[in-house]
């Protein structure tokens, strides 16, 4: 199974998109209990998902991913992929949802760097976050494109993998993943068939508790049955 977070910390226990620090590990901890194996998303496409596998995912690129997220999936031996939105990334740009300069920023290039030495994943989330299925074709092709070539550029490794914003795609937009060089990419939703440029993730949020994440983990187990 793929797992999807966004951010790590526990500043903010209402918000969705922040599971704290304590939640994340007793997650990790219950899947290590229940002999799921952790793997990176290219072990996970190499050996598929049927077998006892989980795979960790983060989307965006918050800074929180490094200091908070980071020690605790190296105490664990978990090697995760981040998606990166590129043009968010070492600058002083913030989610629209959040304020604080240094709590809620995107990852510097020199974190990234550090984490890639302890075997961390980087894929593409495009250049700005948009909804791919509302913009016209050349500007789909920059903002998957591009930003593979400015992370490869920035962290100097290949870019494999991608993350479609919002989990909004099509087919004409999974081909255009496709050709620009990436092996594969992940959604959010459980719609339609898989491949390797739809592979499926479970969202783990804010408010789901430890019952809540199990029977997600369950439900998945039912759906590839």
């Amino acid at each position: 199974m793929i797992l999807a977070y966004h951010r790590i910390n526990k500043w903010y226990p209402d918000d969705a998109l922040s599971v704290s620090p304590e939640m994340f590990e007793s997650q990790i901890r219950f899947l290590l209990k229940e002999k799921y194996e952790p793997v990176s998303l290219y072990e996970y496409i190499k050996n598929n998902a049927h077998r006892r596998t989980f795979c960790v995912t983060f989307d965006d690129g918050f800074a929180d991913n490094f200091f908070i997220a980071f020690p605790i999936m190296k105490k664990y031996g978990i090697k995760p992929i981040i998606f990166l939105i590129a043009h968010s990334i070492g600058t002083e740009k913030i989610h629209e949802r959040y304020k604080d300069k240094e709590k809620d920023r995107y990852l510097k290039w020199k974190e990234i760097q550090e984490m890639l030495k302890s075997g961390v994943i980087f894929g593409s989330h495009t250049l700005t976050h948009p909804d791919l299925t509302k913009l016209p074709r050349k500007q789909v092709w920059s903002e998957i494109f591009e930003s593979k070539k400015y992370i490869e550029k920035n962290i100097g490794q290949r870019i494999d993998f991608f993350c479609y914003p919002y989990g909004r795609q099509n087919e004409k937009i999974r081909q255009t993943v496709k050709n620009a060089g990436y092996a594969g990419a992940v959604i959010t939703n459980w719609k339609g068939s898989f491949d390797s440029y739809s592979l499926p993730r479970i969202g783990i949020y804010g408010h789901n508790s430890l019952f809540t994440f199990r029977l997600k983990i369950w439900l998945k187990k039912l759906r590839i049955k």
